[in-house]
């Protein structure tokens, strides 16, 4: 039998499988666009059956080599491509099972170092691998407990800063350490409370300015401060409202077309405005239907090979989903009358198959 997660598990491979073919049909059929391979090759809509099924397109093997779709088993199985052990060695899918059983292969541990997988007890259990503790400093599985009682390591203070793992508290309680402002600005824990509470450090304000941490409010509400008006206009709390009522402010007009707030609908209502088509043909609201049904726009197809079409991917797993819970919903249904004593087509078909049996 059939588990539900089976099932689902199945149907989320089937569908993201109908995606990635949806993706690389818009590349396939504008084959005079200028495309760019090196970001193609490391979008994370393509896939492995893309690369077989087109072995004579342009591809870039470093950026194939650490696209998150690329597994053990294929470059396994693939022996004779171009691998790139940087790019594989960045991979998210290798782990240090896969490296402890194939010492032969040319790792490259600058990459394996901040790769997701590498823990702390890893990183203890291999002392004769050439770690990079540049790498190791800004990995998200190294906590301050770590970094403590280690103090023979060579840290990396500047990457320890920005370590997602490390807060304010961690900092405060921690005064004697070689910490970074300028990193710790850029760090995602950082809130407007951590900053108006020391006032007295080197904040970078280029970092905070774009900190999806910062409000319109807290820009409003502190017009002394240095703020870097390009890095708030692609932030993410800022909104087109909030661009529409306030005019007087110097938006950069480059960084709001990257703005994830962005929508098609604004930027046809706003011709008039300074749009970068550049960062337009990147920005993730963009939807391949929006560039086909709008030729005579400027768009940048460099930039479009970059774009990973999140809105687009999104709506299309959330209709496939819906199609299949509508066609699952009707089987069950017919298949509840048809199994059914209490209609006449169950009925018949349960004295069809009593008769087949015991006839």
């Amino acid at each position: 039998m059939v588990t539900k997660g089976k099932r689902i598990t199945k149907l989320r491979n089937t569908i993201n499988k109908e995606w990635s073919s949806h993706y690389f049909k818009f590349i396939s059929d504008n084959p005079s666009k200028h495309w760019n391979w090196y970001f193609i090759s490391s979008n994370p809509n393509i896939t492995w059956k893309n690369i077989e099924d087109n072995p004579d397109t342009r591809w870039t093997w470093s950026c194939i080599s650490a696209n998150p779709n690329i597994t053990w088993k294929i470059i396994h199985d693939n022996p004779d491509k171009p691998w790139n052990w940087n790019g594989i060695s960045q991979n998210p899918n290798i782990t240090m099972e896969i490296i402890r059983t194939n010492p032969g292969k040319p790792w490259n541990w600058w990459s394996i170092s901040s790769n997701p997988n590498i823990t702390w007890e890893i990183i203890i259990d291999n002392p004769d691998k050439p770690w990079n503790w540049w790498s190791i400093s800004q990995n998200p599985n190294i906590t301050m407990e770590f970094i403590n009682d280690n103090p023979d390591k060579s840290w990396h203070w500047l990457s320890i800063s920005w370590n997602p793992n490390i807060t304010i508290e961690i900092i405060n309680d921690n005064p004697d350490k070689p910490w970074n402002w300028s990193c710790i600005s850029r760090n995602p824990n950082i809130t407007w409370k951590n900053i108006k509470d020391n006032p007295d450090k080197h904040w970078n304000w280029w970092f905070i300015s774009r900190n999806p941490n910062i409000t319109w409010k807290n820009i409003k509400d502190n017009p002394d401060k240095p703020w870097y008006w390009s890095c708030i206009s692609s932030n993410p709390n800022i909104t087109w409202e909030i661009i529409k009522a306030n005019p007087d402010k110097p938006w950069d007009w480059s960084c709001i077309s990257a703005n994830p707030n962005l929508t098609w609908e604004i930027i046809k209502d706003n011709h008039d405005k300074e749009w970068d088509w550049e960062q337009i043909s990147m920005n993730p609201n963009i939807t391949m239907d929006i560039i086909r049904d709008n030729p005579e726009k400027p768009w940048d197809w460099k930039y479009i090979s970059r774009n990973p079409f999140t809105k687009e991917k999104e709506q299309f797993l959330n209709r496939k989903y819906r199609e299949y819970m509508a066609a699952y919903k009707i089987q069950q249904w017919c298949l509840s009358i048809i199994l059914s004593p209490h209609y006449k087509i169950g009925r018949t078909l349960i004295d069809r198959k009593y008769k087949e049996l015991f006839a």
